[in-house]
């Protein structure tokens, strides 16, 4: 067995102990997700800019957004969001700065949001395009939902295009599990949006998908999502994974079980037999 394999295995049972541990502390734990204009048609030149954003809690399904549209109507502003879209931007993102620093103790589980691109660096770049000071989220407070996938599963646990040719491997999960996404934009549909100044369907979408990230993290949980992995995939062919295949299984744990006491009965009949021809002898 090379040692990626074993390195892999140790990766995965990290991970299976991670998802536990959120779970027991869903409280705790928030899903977040956010919808931007497209990251690679920005006709500015600039930095992405933010339309919407939405925080769900794990236990309780309590959700928090903040969204253009939002600031929009509260400023008394829907039929001028063009001419004032950096101040609602930016009003957008003070609430969100500020929940997020007030919850600085609590989890963060998110699809892909790792970098300035798209992610919790990017927030933070775009908050201070607009003037604002953001507050800047540990990494050991972020959980990649995406990347917890691939440890568990592997590399092909999902396509990139799902089967009703969308992009991206969340909805392929989706379509794979029969997962509600009503409203859910796939992101090349929300870049559109955008452009066509959809900001209320944009913040549907958002919130529908902390809805869809919160039902696969609890498929994961419970082991019933359904991933194009197989056996191979998952465990490898080394006895160390037979070994946490049944540790985590307890049909297979059973049947390990009873044939140890088969392979013991039978040694102990033939060690049985051989001293009785042996006393036979002499």
């Amino acid at each position: 067995m090379s040692s990626s394999e074993l390195s892999r295995i140790k990766e995965r049972s990290k991970s299976r102990k991670l998802i536990n541990e959120i779970y027991d502390n869903a409280i705790r734990t928030y899903l977040i997700h956010y919808s931007c204009e497209s990251l690679y048609e920005n006709s500015t030149g600039g930095s992405t800019r933010v339309t919407s954003i939405a925080i769900r809690n794990l236990k309780s399904a309590q959700t928090k957004s903040w969204s253009i549209h939002k600031s929009a109507e509260l400023k008394g502003q829907l039929t001028s969001i063009q001419q004032n879209i950096d101040s609602l931007e930016k009003s957008m993102l003070d609430g969100y700065f500020s929940f997020l620093e007030t919850h600085r103790d609590h989890t963060f589980i998110h699809w892909n949001m790792r970098d300035e691109n798209y992610g919790f660096a990017a927030l933070e770049h775009r908050y201070h395009v607009l003037s604002g000071t953001p507050f800047e989220l540990n990494d050991d407070k972020k959980v990649d939902l995406a990347r917890e996938l691939v440890t568990l599963y592997g590399r092909k646990y999902a396509p990139h295009t799902s089967p009703k040719g969308r992009k991206g491997r969340l909805m392929s999960i989706v379509e794979m599990n029969n997962i509600a996404d009503l409203d859910a934009l796939p992101g090349a549909e929300e870049a559109d949006a955008f452009t066509k100044g959809e900001y209320l369907k944009l913040h549907q979408s958002t919130l529908r998908k902390v809805d869809i990230l919160a039902n696969i993290f609890d498929r994961i949980h419970d082991k019933s999502i359904k991933t194009n992995a197989d056996f191979m995939d998952k465990y490898g062919i080394h006895p160390v994974a037979i070994l946490e295949l049944a540790k985590n299984n307890i049909l297979v744990t059973g049947l390990i079980f009873l044939s140890s006491i088969g392979i013991a009965i039978i040694n102990c009949s033939r060690i049985f037999a051989w001293a009785k021809s042996l006393l036979g002898f002499v």
